[in-house]
This record gives C-alpha cells, sequence and structure tokens, in this order.
C-alpha cells in the first residue's frame, strides 16, 4: 500500500503529523511527502493506494491540484483543512475528495475515517478491474480492429468485457459490432457530478458476445462535451463492473486520453514494419516517457505482419530500442469481411491464423505466466517459421 501526503511545503507541520499518524495507523511503507509542484508529475509514475491533501495555507491551489489528481487514482482522497469554512468544505468534496478532515481535530478523524474505509474495503473486497489501452502508432495500423478482437476474446473467456471507444467524432467500434448505441461517452460526462454504477450501465451498448460497448459522441458540438473528469470516473466505474476494459485510444496528448494512459495497467502500442510507422512510434514513447508512463506498461504489437517489403522486425528493433511483444499477420481477406460484417475476425473465423494470433495475445494478457515470448522470437527468425507462431 503507497500513501502520498500532498501539501504546499513539505516543511508544513501538518506533513510530519499526517505522515506519522497514517504509518502507525495503515500496512504501508512511510508515506511520501509531496510538494504541490511535483505531485501531478510523480504520481504520473507510480499508483498511490491514498492521498491526502492539505489545504492549508493555500486553498485555492489546493483545490485546483486537488482536482487534477482525483483523475490519476482510484483510491480514497483525503482532504485537510479547516472545519470553520464551510464552503471550503463543499468545494472540496466537489473536486473530488471522498472525505474532508478538521485540522484541529486530525487524530480523531483521521482514526473514524480510516477504520470506514477498512470496513468497506473489507466487505466488497474483489480484485479491481484492469484497463488495456490500444494507441495506433499511424493511421491504417489498424488498433480499433485489434480492439474490437481482444475485447471479443476476453469477452468469451470471463463471460464480459468492456470496450470504450475514445475516438470522439471518428469512433467506428459500434459498425464493427453491428449495435446501435443509444448512449455514448458524451451523455457521461455531461452527468458526471451524479454519474453512478447504474448510470454507467445503462449507457453501454451489450453485444451478443458479452462485450459492453461504451461509444463516443458522434456530432462535433458533442464532442466537446467529453472531459477528463467524466473519463476518470467512467473508468473507475469500468474497473468496479468488469475484470477488464479495453479502450480504444485516439492519441497520446489530449487530457481526457491522458487520464487513461495514466492509469492503464497496459498500453498496447500497435504498429506496422514501415517507415511511417515506425517513426511514429518513436514519437510515442517519447512523449508517454516525458507525461510519466513508464516503458513497462507499454508492448509494442505489430499489425498485419509478414507484408511484402515491410521492413525487417530486427531493424525495427533496433531504431526503437525495443523488443515487439505480440505479432499479429497480415490477412486482409479475413479482416475485411469480418469488419463489413459487423462481426470480430475472431468470431466469424475462428481458426484463420490471423484469430489464433489474437487469442494467443489475449491469453498471455490475461496469464503473463503462461507466455512463452521466447517461442515467438525463435519463431520469427526464419521466412515461413513465424506461421508456426499462432498454431502451437
Amino acid at each position: 500500500m503507497q500513501v502520498a501526503v500532498l501539501l504546499h511545503n513539505i516543511a508544513h507541520p501538518l506533513g510530519l503529523q499526517l505522515s506519522e499518524m497514517l504509518q502507525a495507523r495503515l500496512p504501508c511503507p512511510k508515506p511520501k511527502l509531496i510538494a504541490f509542484d511535483q505531485a501531478e508529475e510523480l504520481l504520473a509514475r507510480g499508483r498511490m493506494s491514498m492521498l491526502v491533501v492539505v489545504l492549508s495555507p493555500f486553498p485555492d491551489r489546493a483545490l485546483n491540484l486537488l482536482r487534477k489528481i482525483r483523475l490519476q487514482t482510484a483510491g480514497p482522497v483525503l482532504a485537510v483543512g479547516q472545519a470553520s469554512d464551510s464552503k471550503l468544505i463543499l468545494r472540496a468534496l466537489h473536486e473530488g475528495a471522498d472525505h474532508y478532515l478538521d485540522e484541529a481535530d486530525l487524530e480523531k478523524q483521521l482514526g473514524s475515517v480510516l477504520q470506514r474505509l477498512q470496513i468497506k474495503e473489507e466487505a466488497s473486497r474483489q480484485p479491481a478491474g484492469q484497463v488495456i489501452g490500444l494507441l495506433g502508432a499511424s493511421g491504417g495500423s489498424g488498433a480499433s480492429t485489434l480492439a474490437v478482437n481482444l475485447a471479443g476474446v476476453l469477452a468469451r473467456q470471463l463471460g464480459r468485457c468492456a470496450l470504450i471507444d475514445l475516438k470522439p467524432g471518428i469512433g467506428d467500434l459500434a459498425a464493427l459490432l453491428d449495435v446501435k448505441p443509444t448512449h455514448n461517452l458524451a451523455d457521461l460526462c455531461l452527468n458526471c457530478g451524479r454519474m453512478d454504477q447504474a448510470m454507467f450501465e445503462s449507457a453501454l451498448a451489450p453485444h451478443a458476445s458479452g462485450i459492453h460497448l461504451l461509444a463516443p459522441p458522434l456530432t462535433y458540438e458533442d464532442i466537446r462535451l467529453v472531459t477528463a473528469q467524466g473519463v476518470g470516473k467512467t473508468l473507475h466505474l469500468a474497473r468496479e463492473t468488469f475484470r477488464f476494459t479495453v479502450v480504444d485510444l485516439e492519441d497520446c496528448y489530449h487530457e481526457e486520453q491522458l487520464v487513461v494512459l495514466r492509469q492503464a495497467e497496459l498500453i498496447l502500442l500497435v504498429l506496422r514494419l514501415d517507415f511511417t510507422s515506425l517513426r511514429s512510434t518513436k514519437r510515442i514513447l517519447a512523449n508517454l516517457e516525458q507525461a510519466g508512463i513508464g516503458n513497462e506498461r507499454v508492448q509494442l504489437v505489430i499489425n498485419r505482419y509478414g507484408q511484402a517489403k515491410e521492413l525487417p522486425l530486427a531493424q525495427a528493433e533496433e531504431t526503437l530500442g525495443r523488443k515487439i511483444a505480440f505479432f499479429i499477420p497480415d490477412d486482409p481477406k479475413i479482416i475485411n469481411a469480418a469488419n463489413n460484417a459487423g462481426e470480430p475476425a475472431v468470431f466469424r473465423s475462428p481458426s484463420a491464423k490471423v484469430s489464433q494470433s489474437i487469442v494467443q495475445m489475449a491469453n498471455a494478457l490475461v496469464n503473463p505466466e503462461d507466455a512463452k515470448p521466447s517461442s515467438v522470437r525463435q519463431a520469427v527468425k526464419s521466412v515461413n517459421g513465424w506461421l508456426a507462431v499462432f498454431h502451437s
């Protein structure tokens, strides 16, 4: 369990007091004291189980930070300030604090809140759902097709899977599943303040496979309704409902996209073996690193592998300075037929090598201890050997 105390100045007396109290009451290492001006960067690099924000002596700055960091943690956020200011309490709760503690009665109130949180956690103890983000390195990477098929495999294996289309205005996952959503992400964001589990689930379009799709807004007027705060809350509710949530991402720089990238347990960066795709992949990897998103959460996927005149795998890995994790073979006949029919290829053509490769990838993500990357590395060394990967 990792806990952090955010405050204007780490020398503030409340910081040491809170650190000692939390360490005495929680099964965790000594809580980190983090100054406001470093908070966003440090929190993006590592997830915290609990955050405590000290509002004094600059409450406005603290509340502004609270609004931002609320999107980066699914754990409880506590605000500490003066109980005499009722407006300050309301503002803190509105910006995302789960509990407000009076700094003048800190020991008693902290003990009470921690006890309630422990009871709540024990009553609803279950593994938190995981988020997998898919990001195409460039146009034609096939990330959306891969996202819908990956969600299909996970839904078939686990009974259900959430699929979020985070490409406002251009998303096509509904067409790839042949469903007609009546609600979309903009509806949830517009009602972010009162969004709850029932509202979240009512916005999902169910598919016979067990995929539950959250569609993007399709009109340009509604695109601006999508907010980072709304996306963050949507992810939180998705985790509580589904073991896996697959998100089809548009880019790596808009704030609502970064919310997913910062929270995702795994990011699949989908690329092709051509110059423009590799160049874009390098830029994306650099941008993710600059945003504090660790390389350990990013895995590279070569899609449409085996095309004529594509760049050699060794050259691509040398250029990127990274090993490729997964290979999806090129099969336009199978993929185009499935996409045009509105049925994922893993269901329409389950015996096809492209479908088998996606199943293999899904199995590796769900059960990483059973994955055998060495066999993949060995198989791609020969011209014909890579096909054997997908029927092993």
